[in-house]
């Protein structure tokens, strides 16, 4: 399963990478923006030198920020651990959004009120101590749309373990997509069904519990733009789900897109990725 690397760029400044390394071991102190309140949560690192962590963002009730793919009108978030300490290979992965739906065929992904972002990073020297530190960009909307950004922190020291963020941890690695299983929850097959090469139509198929009420996330090429998958019934139990695309500027061709294509249905959901022939 892919997953998202965190992006680069976002450079803390002396003053805040001091301010945000005070931070209480295992569990980080909640630290504030303009609306969301950020802390980083550490498990512990195991005996191949992998920590276990999380990004945890609370919002005002009412409130929302965006999925890693925000949709039409949202803001990604912006994650930066450039200035960790010990620390290789960060990856932010992320639980199913919810579709808000803006009107005048405007969606948004987003996240309301509380989120748990799971972190898998390395430790390269298990000996020492780690620090997880953060410089996080998102956009947090309710009638208006604010940018906000928040400095966080965590230390671990060799050998810790912190239960209580673990369970929290686990129960947000629960809540992300996992690969898809072929002949059980999976699609197979994706074509090019019609439209124009600016608006070109793709069907999706494939096998899906409860197609007809799953949700369907479409993260195509880039300049591609989604509209809301239609789904549609197939034969032999499959699903399909036909998709219209606007393109008009983009440098990706309609031959060999790939999408990243998440699903959820009946309590469970996958991640995979497709291209088309």
């Amino acid at each position: 399963m892919r997953r998202m690397r965190v992006l680069p760029g976002l450079i803390v400044g002396a003053a805040a990478t001091v301010a945000a390394f005070s931070a209480a071991a295992a569990t980080g102190d909640w630290a504030q923006g303009q609306r969301a309140e950020v802390r980083l949560l550490a498990a512990g690192v195991d005996g191949r030198g992998q920590l276990s962590a999380a990004i945890e963002i609370r919002l005002p009730e009412g409130w929302h920020t965006y999925w890693r793919n925000p949709g039409d009108a949202g803001v990604p978030p912006l994650v930066d651990f450039s200035a960790a300490r010990n620390i290789a290979d960060p990856v932010v992965d992320f639980p199913v959004p919810t579709r808000r739906d803006e009107g005048d065929d405007v969606v948004d992904n987003v996240y309301y009120d509380h989120v748990v972002l799971p972190v898998r990073a390395s430790v390269p020297e298990r000996g020492k101590p780690a620090a997880l530190i953060l410089s996080m960009k998102l956009g947090v909307c309710q009638e208006v749309c604010i940018p906000d950004e928040v400095h966080a922190s965590v230390s671990i020291a060799p050998g810790q373990s912190d239960a209580a963020a673990a369970a929290i941890i686990a129960t947000a690695e629960a809540a992300v997509p996992g690969a898809p299983q072929p002949g059980v929850f999976a699609l197979d097959a994706v074509s090019r069904e019609g439209g124009s090469d600016g608006h070109p139509v793709i069907r999706f198929s494939g096998t899906v519990p409860d197609a007809a009420n799953a949700q369907v996330f479409i993260e195509p090429p880039e300049g591609w733009a989604p509209y809301t998958p239609e789904f549609q019934p197939g034969v032999a139990g499959k699903a399909s789900y036909v998709v219209k695309f606007t393109r008009l500027g983009s440098p990706v061709a309609i031959a060999g897109a790939r999408f990243r294509v998440t699903i959820a249905s009946g309590g469970r959901a996958i991640d995979q990725t497709l291209a088309l022939p």
